[in-house]
């Protein structure tokens, strides 16, 4: 979600930067051109590029940070209705509601009446 929020900023500052040094090229075609002068500004290419690097580094950190959320492993503990308790350990990535996939592979179904309890590792 943040990605596509920075990447439509991006997409809204380059097109205006565009526009703009348009029209000052556009201004500047009729009349006499005045003599260049060292300006300390950053050019409109770096500053493209900065932001698309920018972008890049975000997107690149976003999903990192996903992927390693995505790997974590839990412990969870199952207390059936009867009072058994059953411990598994799963990825994050594989918890989903009340069902589950452990590290084994074995594909855990959990019933309403069954008490789950999950902590990180």
């Amino acid at each position: 979600m943040l990605t596509k929020i920075l990447f439509t900023l991006v997409v809204i500052i380059g097109v205006a930067i565009f526009y703009r040094n348009k029209g000052m090229q556009g201004q500047g075609s009729g009349a006499k051109r005045a003599p260049e002068q060292n300006d300390d500004s950053i050019p409109t290419r770096t500053l493209a590029y900065i932001m698309i690097g920018l972008l890049v580094a975000i997107s690149i950190g976003v999903f990192a940070y996903s992927w390693q959320q995505n790997k974590r492993i839990f412990n969870i503990k199952v207390t059936g209705s009867n009072g058994e308790v059953v411990d598994y350990q799963a990825r994050h990535q594989d918890i989903e509601g009340r069902k589950f996939i452990t590290l084994d592979g074995i594909q855990v179904s959990v019933g309403e009446d069954d008490k789950m309890e999950m902590r990180i590792q």
